[in-house]
């Protein structure tokens, strides 16, 4: 009995030292996947970049990000792993720029959560499962307090709303707020808002959830003779 119990000791401290050297070695190679990343694509070394994606994934993820560089040439990246489990890696993904739109300098500050599905450390897949976007006016003194749900139930009645902080005085604002249909076509022009103007303080909109589980992109845009301040921002939808 006591020599079985030896034996099992010494299997434990045998085995002990590779599950934590698993466990240690998969830590280290997700932290390096989102370090590597992060490092490219503030060097804009783009022609790395295909080496950190299985051939598929980085066909859909380069469409979208080269249409990204069009718009913002100056972008800093920030990527950090949250949580891991297996082969899944959730990411915090912070992106501050500038753009120029009809010789106005703008701001943008973006936030993502994003899903990885990894196969032998590269990116076979991935998705945003949270995002908010901030695009306004460089050097404004415009500030907007953002109130919204992070998640509503299927056909939930939700309120969003966009609150002055400190109205800088009694300037009337326009403003509006949609539910993008087509996320491709975002942008900043007033047209597609509907643009109504409203005594300085706010916007507030009730929305209505879809009936499937999934997410609705919100994106709302208050002008001021101030500035201009949009955002868009990704809501989850579940039951």
């Amino acid at each position: 009995m006591r020599n079985s119990l030896i034996a099992k000791s010494i299997f434990f401290l045998l085995l002990n030292p590779l599950i934590i050297n698993s466990a240690l070695s998969k830590n280290i190679d997700e932290h390096l996947l989102s370090t590597k990343l992060e490092e490219i694509l503030n060097l804009r070394k783009d022609h790395l970049l295909k080496d950190l994606f299985l051939q598929k994934s980085f066909s859909q993820f380069n469409k979208s990000y080269k249409a990204f560089r069009e718009k913002y040439k100056d972008a800093k990246w920030s990527i950090q792993p949250v949580e891991n489990d297996q082969n899944i890696l959730l990411l915090n993904i912070k992106i501050i720029s500038t753009r120029e739109i009809n010789s106005q300098a703008y701001t943008l500050y973006t936030k993502q959560t994003v899903k990885l599905e990894t196969y032998k450390n590269k990116i076979k897949g991935y998705k945003v499962i949270e995002e908010e976007s901030i695009l306004n006016t460089k050097n404004s003194p415009l500030i907007v307090k953002i109130i919204s749900p992070k998640k509503v139930l299927t056909g939930e009645k939700y309120e969003v709303n966009l609150i002055i902080e400190n109205p800088l005085d009694n300037s009337l604002t326009a403003s509006g707020m949609i539910v993008l249909k087509n996320e491709d076509n975002i942008n900043i022009s007033n047209d597609i808002f509907g643009l109504k103007p409203n005594q300085s303080g706010g916007l507030f909109k009730y929305i209505q959830a879809p009936l499937n589980p999934g997410f609705q992109t919100i994106s709302a845009i208050i002008t001021h003779p101030e500035g201009i301040y949009s955002i868009t921002k990704k809501i989850k939808v579940g039951l």
